[in-house]
């Protein structure tokens, strides 16, 4: 196997791993909160689960989370592998053709994002602006690299395209509904499209990493 080989095979391996631990890590916090896992995963933010339990935040249970810190090393391990996984396995691909430009951006602004939503706590008045912009650049970044990366490779791969696309579309609708939801206090609803605008990009890295590891 060459080096070039060797690259897709590692970066493809980084986005099934990045996925899967992302996922492990949020339900492994989740169930942490020992609140039932039907209730934090419909009703909570998922950056709730990571609030210190010392820090006393409006619309989080004191203490929600005994293992925030578990949470909040998901979101800076996932952006950070993320931009690194999508420059060893796609952006060789598509770094010469029109979209290239936008794509050597959208998955630094998404690791950027999550970093931030990692390291800053959203409710806490002295780290809340950071914290919102952390996740506004994780989901703006993660769902249009995941769209502009089908539109980039639809000649190279037509099926694998076309979902990326959707899943890209279905992330920045559903952070549409979210942002509706938060400013008309649809409390009921705003955590479930919270998690349909994340979890299209976590379900895109593992998809693209099957895809191009199983071509290898």
């Amino acid at each position: 196997m060459d080096n070039k080989n060797n690259t897709i095979h590692v970066g493809a391996l980084l986005f099934i791993l990045n996925g899967i631990i992302y996922l492990l890590g949020e339900f492994i916090a989740a169930m942490g909160t020992g609140f039932p896992l039907g209730e934090v995963y419909s009703k909570h933010f998922i950056s709730s689960l990571g609030v210190y339990p010392y820090l006393v935040v409006d619309g989080v249970p004191n203490g929600f989370s005994k293992l925030a810190i578990l949470m909040n090393i998901d979101f800076v391990v996932t952006g950070i592998v993320f931009l690194i996984a999508y420059y060893l396995l796609i952006f060789e691909k598509v770094r010469v053709r029109k979209l290239g430009t936008l794509l050597i951006l959208t998955p630094l602004v998404f690791a950027i994002g999550s970093v931030l939503v990692g390291l800053y706590q959203g409710g806490v008045p002295s780290e809340d602006g950071l914290h919102g912009l952390g996740a506004r650049l994780s989901f703006s970044g993660g769902n249009f690299t995941a769209l502009l990366s089908g539109v980039a490779l639809f000649r190279e791969n037509k099926k694998y395209a076309v979902v990326s696309i959707v899943l890209g579309i279905i992330g920045l609708i559903s952070a549409g509904f979210m942002n509706n939801a938060i400013n008309n206090n649809l409390s009921d609803v705003v955590a479930i499209y919270e998690r349909m605008t994340v979890y299209p990009i976590t379900l895109w890295q593992l998809m693209t990493g099957i895809v191009f590891f199983k071509k290898k």
